[in-house]
């Protein structure tokens, strides 16, 4: 069993990644606009580049999967409820360069992580998908 708390920075996967930066670039974009609109800086522009920066740093900060004790937790920003999943259930393991899908209890997951991450991921869902088999 893994008993160390592994975790790791994702994103959604690609079709859902674009849509939320493309709603978050628009903040910022809205915030250029009122700046060029009024021909000086304003604090409505101030404002609109603080919210931009916030929710920047809440959309790479909030996301992220961590593994423990043969459990992973998915965090997600929006919803409160973070997504459970116990490594047995897990089945169909892939990788590529940057991604990491599987299959668990019937539903099909994707998420884009970095390289390293998506290795590491498969080989601890691997050895703890494995010790839990051997454990039954």
């Amino acid at each position: 069993m893994i008993t160390q708390k592994r975790r790791f920075l994702y994103q959604p996967n690609p079709l859902v990644s674009v849509i939320c930066w493309s709603w978050t670039l628009v903040i910022f974009l809205i915030g250029v606009i009122f700046w060029l609109e009024v021909t000086h800086f304003q604090w409505i522009t101030l404002f609109f580049f603080i919210l931009f920066a916030l929710v920047v740093w809440a959309e790479i900060h909030f996301r992220t999967i961590t593994i423990h004790n043969g459990i992973i937790t998915v965090s997600r920003v929006i919803n409160p409820k973070s997504l459970v999943i116990k490594t047995d259930k897990i089945s169909e393991v892939s990788t590529d360069n940057h991604q990491i899908g599987f299959v668990a209890n019937g539903k099909i997951y994707h998420f884009l992580v970095s390289r390293n991450s998506a290795i590491e991921l498969a080989e601890l869902i691997g050895e703890s998908a494995n010790q839990e088999k051997s454990d039954n």
